[in-house]
């Protein structure tokens, strides 16, 4: 008799943080050559850690920015369970968009040669090379002003 393998449900669950870098000429900061493309600074969340508070600190300790500016509009993703088959695993994000400064978008600049700014015109031109889909749609919406306040659901 076949016997057939039914999916347990997802034991971990990887949070994490995207943050969409804004500087004051409405440039995005992303970062290239690690990933095989152009992605947003991001980083995993220890279990029990807010979202906003993880920004913060991640921010504080990787870019010196201590003070952030948050959007009023974020970004929030949740791998439904049919998408988390493959690796087990469920993964719950926050995407928030951060002002910035010019002193701290050259700064950014300034810490490696893979990192760039793109203005909303590039990333709407190239919105295909920007990892994860949607951060270049997301980010235009806030800068255009067609995107309410608030939580914007990503899927």
């Amino acid at each position: 008799m076949a016997t057939s393998h039914a999916p347990s449900a997802p034991s971990v669950v990887d949070r994490r943080i995207l943050l969409l870098l804004l500087d004051d000429q409405d440039r995005l900061m992303l970062c290239g050559g690690c990933c095989g493309g152009w992605t947003v600074p991001q980083t995993l969340l220890a279990a029990g850690t807010g979202f906003k508070d993880g920004a913060t600190q991640h921010l504080t300790e990787r870019f010196h920015i201590t003070n952030p500016r948050f959007g009023s509009l974020y970004g929030i993703h949740e791998t439904r369970d049919s998408d988390c088959w493959e690796h087990d695993q469920k993964t719950v994000s926050r995407v928030y968009v951060v002002r910035i400064s010019a002193e701290e978008s050259d700064s950014f600049q300034a810490m490696s040669p893979s990192h760039a700014r793109w203005k909303i015109s590039e990333l709407k031109a190239r919105h295909r090379d920007v990892s994860p889909e949607g951060v270049a749609l997301l980010i235009a919406g806030y800068v255009e002003g067609w995107l309410p306040d608030g939580p914007i659901s990503l899927y």
